[in-house]
């Protein structure tokens, strides 16, 4: 990869745009679009993007315990208003709703992914 691809590929991690991440990395949009195109550097890209995002959830989870404490504390003072209690709660219950739905789409892929690998198995005992 070229000093210039690489420039783009941060820049493509830290900006909103192409057109921002080309003029960041000082590369024209047509270039920036032809790099774009590349395979390698679409793949090296989505690596990137992976890890940003594997990283982000890391350091979410890390604090989950803190924020949920936190929210249950609002809800539980005496001192703090209807409203904000009500915008605690729901909180609360959406957060926990997409735990939940993360939980099961999790398990539901597991589960897919075994029966896949059973199938490739039945597969190849038939071609063998």
């Amino acid at each position: 990869m070229t000093t210039k691809q690489t420039a783009f590929l941060k820049a493509m991690l830290e900006e909103s745009t192409i057109k921002k991440a080309a003029e960041k990395a000082g590369i024209s949009r047509d270039t920036a679009y032809k790099y774009l195109k590349n395979e390698n550097f679409q793949a090296e890209l989505n690596k990137r993007r992976s890890e940003c995002v594997t990283d982000t959830v890391r350091f979410l989870q890390s604090k989950l315990s803190l924020c949920s404490e936190t929210l249950v504390n609002i809800v539980e003072n005496p001192e703090t208003g209807a409203q904000i209690k009500i915008n605690a709660i729901n909180a609360i219950f959406a957060n926990c709703k997409a735990l939940l739905e993360t939980t099961e789409i999790l398990q539901k892929m597991a589960e897919l992914e075994a029966e896949q690998e059973n199938i490739n198995e039945m597969l190849e005992s038939v071609n063998r």
